[in-house]
């Protein structure tokens, strides 16, 4: 793989990751897989088809992946990896927490989103 396409797919996974309701499904996966979509939004209190959109993701970056159940379908962290980097990233933070928080450029560009 060439440079450019390198650094375009670790922006995809960024992008992937930098969704709250993505993390948060993680997180939950993190703490007990496999989960149906209905867990997922009992757990989270969101609607079905939004856990399903960001579910899709998900699974379409390569970090979750699904198992078919009768007529549900589970959900569970396709590698232990994904860990690693939410692992990472918390002990970073941690470090630089308020400069985060109050990044300005980040702010800007999040407030379209919610």
């Amino acid at each position: 793989m060439i440079h450019g396409d390198m650094l375009t797919a670790r922006e995809h996974l960024f992008r992937a990751l930098g969704d709250r309701v993505r993390m948060e499904i993680l997180e939950h996966l993190k703490e007990k897989s496999p989960l149906t979509v209905s867990e997922i939004c009992e757990r989270l209190g969101k609607e079905q088809n939004l856990i399903s959109h960001h579910l899709s993701c998900l699974r379409n970056c390569g970090l979750v992946s699904s198992e078919k159940d009768g007529k549900n379908v589970r959900y569970s962290l396709k590698s232990r990896e994904i860990l690693k980097i939410m692992e990472i990233a918390d002990r970073h933070v941690r470090g630089i927490l308020e400069n985060v928080l109050f990044c300005a450029v980040v702010k800007d560009s999040s407030k379209g989103r919610r």
